[in-house]
């Protein structure tokens, strides 16, 4: 739990983009940051890690084993956080909730045959 201390958790997110994208510059349109900021997490990265991430072959860039073993349990990571910081979504057809109305005798009579219905 102590090495969470040495990360910026947004640097997940550009790894992600980085590991999907496979090009800094289309990863940083993605992330709505520049491609010097996106190139510059790069670096950080790859210091953090111990690990190229991406290498250039053939004039494109190409994902270590290190960096191809990571994508699927940083998608899961990303989509736990991501839940975890989202408000669920209330959906009236499928909840099991009940509620309980106080209103006077008028209220009942016109509010409630619209609201049973």
């Amino acid at each position: 739990m102590n090495n969470l201390r040495r990360i910026d958790l947004n640097l997940l997110v550009t790894l992600h983009a980085l590991l999907v994208e496979k090009h800094v510059s289309r990863a940083a349109l993605r992330l709505h940051k520049s491609q010097p900021a996106v190139s510059h997490a790069l670096a950080h990265l790859r210091t953090l890690f111990d690990d190229p991430l991406l290498v250039r072959r053939s004039g494109k860039l190409e994902l270590t084993s290190r960096a191809s073993e990571l994508i699927l349990p940083l998608t899961d990571v990303l989509e736990q956080l991501g839940a975890l910081i989202e408000t669920p979504e209330f959906n009236p057809l499928s909840a099991k909730r009940v509620f309980r109305l106080a209103m006077s005798d008028y209220g009942a009579r016109v509010f409630m045959p619209s609201l049973v219905r």
